[in-house]
């Protein structure tokens, strides 16, 4: 009896177990739809939120540009970031020399070197500081001829020095009034002067040095 109500069920059966069928692929096939689209949305989020840091980053980096571009460019011009210019030195210490009549201006300038400093490496560890000593022996007229000297070569030359030390001695005379003397070697000068200069750091530096 049952046997014959399948029998006779048999095309109805066929149609269910088919949309049974049909609806179980319909829906593993939604399922997949739905994920594929919500990863594509998730790869886009993180698209579009890698392509705002870049932009962010970039707008960052400009606007550092624009601020410090100008001053980097100035010391750079200066002489004061990359290789020192100790030609422009010596020429307008020359010069210099000419246009105020110092009778006697001898200089030496020793070997640059490195400035090792730990607060130096510590602050700005990016970078690395050079030092070249030069030393000026002067014969003078005036004691003020010294200030003339140190205040043009500081003007005038590219790159960035401070007074190390500094002695003026008059010479010896027989007479005792400079306005009566007869040389224009009234006092010698002698000076240590320390030029500075910054360049990109190539390679660690040592941790130890002079402060």
């Amino acid at each position: 009896m049952i046997f014959n109500i399948f029998i006779n069920l048999k095309k109805e059966i066929v149609i269910l177990l088919t949309c049974i069928s049909l609806s179980i692929v319909l829906i593993v096939f939604s399922y997949n739809a739905r994920e594929s689209a919500y990863q594509k949305t998730q790869i886009s989020k993180l698209n579009l939120k890698q392509a705002r840091e870049k932009h962010y980053t970039s707008l960052n980096q400009k606007l550092l540009l624009d601020e410090f571009e100008p001053d980097y460019n100035l010391l750079k011009n200066s002489a004061i970031i990359g290789a020192e210019d100790r030609l422009n030195w010596i020429e307008n210490l020359d010069k210099i020399s000419q246009q105020y009549k110092i009778p006697y201006l001898k200089y030496n300038i020793n070997k640059r070197q490195k400035f090792l400093s730990n607060e130096i490496l510590q602050t700005y560890p990016a970078i690395e500081l050079y030092k070249s000593n030069m030393s000026l022996q002067l014969q003078l007229l005036h004691e003020g001829d010294l200030n003339t000297v140190l205040n043009s070569l500081n003007k005038m030359a590219r790159g960035l020095f401070d007074i190390y030390s500094c002695t003026i001695n008059r010479n010896p005379t027989s007479n005792k009034s400079i306005i009566n003397s007869q040389t224009d070697n009234n006092f010698t000068a002698n000076c240590i002067l320390n030029w500075y200069s910054i360049q990109k750091k190539s390679a660690p530096i040592n941790k130890t040095g002079d402060t």
